[in-house]
């Protein structure tokens, strides 16, 4: 998808959530989507993981990962749910890493693309949302 077109979709998008309205369409691709633009695919409002309806703060601290886990479950959850994913990926789980549970914003970056963490130092290929 175009930047520009994938920047304009999230600007309705977001006008669409401040209005009220949620918007469930399709337009941008699972691969152009952030993590901002799944959750709000899915029917959650900004309100589900920001201090306010219009964005803001997160409801817990950045170097927290309780707001994530209010939804998802504590770090030992994750590692759980994903390690299905990555049992044959030849890579191991991403959540199950030797730095310990890192803040989930060390790689999911809300209304930004995700990084891999890992590739930091290893070339291990993750998909971040």
């Amino acid at each position: 998808m175009n930047p520009t077109l994938g920047r304009a979709l999230r600007a309705a998008a977001a006008a669409a959530l401040l209005s009220g309205f949620v918007l469930v369409s399709g337009a941008a691709s699972a691969a152009d989507q952030n993590l901002a633009d799944r959750h709000v695919a899915r029917g959650m409002k900004c309100d589900a993981c920001h201090v306010t309806a219009t964005g803001g703060a997160l409801k817990a601290e950045k170097s927290d990962y309780g707001v994530c886990a209010t939804c998802h479950g504590d770090y030992q959850k994750m590692i759980e749910k994903t390690d299905a994913k990555h049992k044959d990926s030849g890579q191991p789980n991403p959540h199950a890493q030797h730095d310990g549970a890192l803040p989930c914003t060390e790689c999911h970056k809300g209304h930004k693309a995700g990084v891999n963490y890992c590739a930091q130092c290893h070339s291990f290929v993750y998909k971040v949302p």
